[in-house]
């Protein structure tokens, strides 16, 4: 027997999980809950706690309507409660003071975003609008209002003249925004799609102008260094590398910066560059990238380091990896600590034997203990990982010196 605090717990909790999908007209109505009226053995046994359990239900104010059942006693036949009743999602909401505060602020808001902006798309945002703080959802309004009267500002993000709006903002809410203008809301990042390449796309369909990404480059070839007033050590937009004059013959990409740094020698055509992680797309854009004699990648030992290795290579940049494998592994065990889990469902496409065997090593060792493993490349003794670098400059370099040159 159901107690109707009982029930009104469960509606409660009901209400919290459906209401979402109850605002966009979904749910089979009128709901129908059992009371679990008394059974046989109850009303043998405990016929004055059936009636009492009876008569608070008849004191019940609501919501729903009761539907009654005539059951047998002892003493005779009466009438015992057996099913409430509610015929629409308001119903529900009513039985819980902010349940039915949350869905008249949920009715209010999609009504009126559906007035304002007839093209949104609520698809799985229902819950995070209403329950949106009313500086939110105002800030949220206003941004859309000027989004669709300026479709092409070509505006830097912090320059958009609207009330409470920043880049945090922005980034936190832009499926909201999107969904507002009319957008489906964005789907699972693609492997292949790095966080700047989402943050360009958001900018281009609100009409904004990104702030060019600078790349960190070190310029180890003293000729191509006086091009650039000397500098070793730069950052500049990729825009701005590919008017270079003049082309490295050997790119290195380092997943650190202070990798980079380490290396003080000069080393003729060789250009590092470094600390940007899962920069994959950018890298490619470089034209210099793309067109090097040779292109070696060292970085750090774990799952996302190789997704970047075959991330770089899907995107048509062939580089050779060093100190990836593991035997290397096996040597350092000792400066291991916890990495990253798995973030894909298959091993990447683009990995050579001998990477796609440490990367299978990797997933088994997350998958057994719960975590992963981690050698950063600069915890590997200098001493020991500087010359293993010059190796396959010298290697790659005989390799190519081999090769008939092109006029």
């Amino acid at each position: 027997m159901l107690r109707p605090d009982e029930v009104l717990d469960r509606l409660h909790r009901r209400f919290l999980d459906e209401y979402p999908a109850w605002a966009r007209g979904k749910g089979s109505w009128p709901l129908r809950i059992s009371l679990q009226p008394p059974s046989t053995a109850q009303r043998s046994t405990a016929p004055v706690a059936c009636h009492e359990w009876a008569a608070h239900w008849a004191a019940h104010p609501g919501p729903g309507t009761l539907e009654y059942t005539n059951l047998r006693f002892p003493t005779g036949t009466h009438r015992m409660p057996k099913t409430l009743i509610l015929q629409r999602p308001g119903d529900v909401a009513a039985g819980h003071a902010d349940d039915k505060q949350t869905w008249q602020r949920c009715g209010q808001r999609l009504t009126a975003l559906q007035r304002e902006f007839p093209e949104t798309r609520f698809t799985g945002l229902v819950r995070r609008i209403t329950e949106l703080k009313q500086r939110d959802y105002d800030r949220l309004t206003h941004t859309v209002r000027w989004l669709r009267a300026n479709p092409t500002s070509g505006l830097l993000l912090r320059q958009l003249p609207i009330e409470g709006i920043d880049t945090k903002w922005i980034g936190a809410h832009a499926n909201l925004v999107l969904a507002l203008l009319g957008d489906e809301p964005n789907p699972e990042p693609s492997d292949n799609e790095s966080p700047q390449s989402r943050k360009r796309t958001l900018h281009t369909r609100l009409g904004l102008r990104v702030v060019p990404e600078l790349v960190q480059v070190t310029v180890c070839d003293p000729q191509l260094r006086h091009q650039l007033a000397g500098m070793r050590h730069l950052a500049a937009p990729v825009d701005d590398l590919n008017r270079w004059p003049h082309h490295p013959t050997t790119v290195v990409i380092l997943e650190n910066k202070e990798t980079a740094f380490a290396v003080q020698d000069d080393h003729l055509g060789t250009v590092i560059l470094h600390g940007h992680g899962f920069f994959v797309d950018q890298y490619a854009r470089i034209i210099w990238v793309r067109d090097a004699e040779r292109i070696i990648y060292w970085g750090d030992i774990d799952i996302p380091g190789l997704q970047f290795v075959s991330d770089l290579r899907g995107h048509g940049i062939p580089a050779t990896t060093i100190l990836t494998d593991t035997t290397v592994l096996d040597r350092y065990q000792h400066l291991l600590v916890e990495g990253a889990m798995p973030q894909r469902n298959s091993t990447p496409p683009h990995l050579r034997d001998h990477e796609r065997r440490l990367y299978n090593h990797l997933v088994e060792h997350a998958t057994e203990h719960g975590r992963g493993l981690l050698l950063e490349q600069e915890r590997i003794p200098w001493d020991d990982a500087y010359p293993q670098f010059i190796d396959a400059l010298r290697q790659e370099g005989s390799r190519l010196d081999r090769k008939p040159h092109s006029a």
